[in-house]
C-alpha cells in the first residue's frame, strides 16, 4: 500500500496536508483542486486508512512499481552509452518518485506479471502484437525508442530522422554530394526474445529520401548490419572497394561506436579524415570529442529520454491520465574537426 509520504510526493503537497485531507479534517484550509488531486492520487494508489487494512494484495503492493523490458542485450547496453544512459535516467527519475523498478528478462516474463505493475516501460522495437498484448493487461504502457509503435501508447523517442536531414543539409552546404551511409538494422522482438521482422532505421530511411529529393539518387550508398565497430569497419572496407576511384567524400554513421570502426578502416588504408573523407555521426559519446580528429556528431540527451518515460508513467499511475502522448526528445548537431568543406570538381 502507498504511504502518506508517497502520496504527498506525487500530489506535490506536504505529508501533513495529505494526512489531514484523507482524515476529513474540516479545519484544514485547502483549495478544492488540491483536495481533489490528493484524493485522486490516493485512489489511484489504492490507499486506505491503516485501521481498515486487511492483508496487502499483490495489486496494492505493485501499484508503485514499474516493469522495464528491453530488446537489447546487456552487452550492447555496456558497449553503447545511448542505452546505458536511458536506463540510468529511468532509475534516477524512478528514485525521485519512490517507484520500485524491476527489469524483467525476455523469455521469463509473462503477461500475468506485467498486469500487476503500476506501469510497463518497453525499450526498443517490440512487435506490434507484443505491444498490443501488453496493453490489454496494462494500459499504463510507455514505449521508448520505437518510432513505429501505435499512437495509442505513450511514446518517447529521438528526433534522429529530422537530424539526419539536418546533417545532410550541412554536408551539402560544405559541397559534399558523394555521401554514403553506414548504419544498423533493427529487428522486432517478442516477449520470448525471438527476433521477428526487419525494420529500416529512421536514419537510413531519412538518408535515402533526402538523397532522392536532392537529385542524388545515383550517389546513394548504404551499408547496414549489426551495430558494432567490427561491422562498421568491414562495411567501410566494402564501401571503399566498391567505389573504386570515386570514393565518397563523406560518410554518415548511425552511431559513435560504429564510427570508431569507420575511423579504423580509413586509417588502415591511409585515407585521411577529413581531407579525403569527412565523417558525421550520432550519439555524442564521451569519447567522440577525443577521437583523432574529434568526431562531428549529433548529441542526444539519453538520460532525459529515460527520465521522460518515468514522468509519463507517473502521470498514468497517480494522475490517471488516459490520453496517449508522444514525446520527441530534441537533439543537437555538434560540428567538430571530422568534417571539412569539399572542393567541387
Amino acid at each position: 500500500m502507498a504511504s502518506i509520504r508517497e502520496i504527498a510526493k506525487l500530489a506535490g503537497v506536504s505529508p501533513a496536508t495529505v494526512s489531514r485531507v484523507l482524515n476529513a479534517d474540516e479545519t484544514m484550509s485547502v483549495s478544492p483542486a488540491t483536495r481533489t488531486r490528493i484524493i485522486k492520487v490516493a485512489n489511484q494508489l489504492n490507499y486506505h486508512k491503516v485501521e481498515n487494512l486487511g492483508p496487502k494484495s499483490p495489486k496494492q503492493s505493485n501499484k508503485l512499481s514499474i516493469a522495464v523490458i528491453k530488446t537489447h542485450s546487456s552487452k550492447r547496453e555496456n558497449d553503447d552509452p545511448y542505452f546505458r544512459l536511458i536506463q540510468e535516467g529511468i532509475a534516477l527519475e524512478a528514485g525521485n518518485w519512490n517507484f520500485r523498478l524491476e527489469t524483467l528478462k525476455l523469455g521469463e516474463v509473462s503477461l500475468e506479471q506485467l498486469a500487476q505493475f503500476g506501469a510497463v516501460l518497453t525499450i526498443g522495437a517490440f512487435t506490434d502484437e507484443t505491444l498490443a498484448d501488453i496493453y490489454k493487461v496494462n494500459q499504463n504502457l510507455i514505449v521508448v525508442d520505437n518510432h513505429f509503435a501505435s499512437s495509442r501508447y505513450d511514446l518517447v523517442h529521438t528526433d534522429f530522422a529530422k537530424q539526419t536531414e539536418q546533417v545532410l543539409d550541412y554536408l551539402y552546404e560544405q559541397n559534399h554530394r558523394q555521401i554514403a551511409f553506414i548504419g544498423g538494422e533493427i529487428r522486432t522482438v517478442d516477449l520470448n526474445g525471438q527476433k521477428q521482422y526487419l525494420l529500416a532505421d529512421v536514419r537510413t530511411t531519412a538518408y535515402e529520401n533526402w538523397m532522392t529529393i536532392h537529385g542524388l539518387s545515383d550517389n546513394i550508398q548504404i551499408k547496414t548490419g549489426d551495430w558494432t565497430m567490427g561491422f562498421a569497419l568491414n562495411a567501410t572496407n566494402a564501401l571503399i572497394e566498391a567505389s573504386g576511384d570515386q570514393l565518397p567524400t563523406a560518410i554518415i554513421s548511425a552511431s559513435d561506436p560504429m564510427s570508431i570502426g569507420i575511423y579504423r578502416a580509413l586509417q588502415l588504408k591511409n585515407i585521411d579524415i577529413p581531407e579525403t573523407i569527412s565523417v558525421f555521426s550520432f550519439d555524442d559519446i564521451e569519447m567522440a570529442g577525443f577521437m583523432s580528429p574529434p568526431l562531428s556528431t549529433v548529441h542526444i540527451d539519453s538520460l532525459e529520454i529515460g527520465r521522460v518515460a518515468v514522468r509519463l508513467a507517473k502521470e498514468r499511475i497517480s494522475d490517471g491520465r488516459k490520453t496517449a502522448l508522444r514525446v520527441e526528445v530534441a537533439s543537437e548537431i555538434i560540428v567538430r574537426d571530422s568534417v571539412r568543406k569539399n572542393k567541387l570538381s
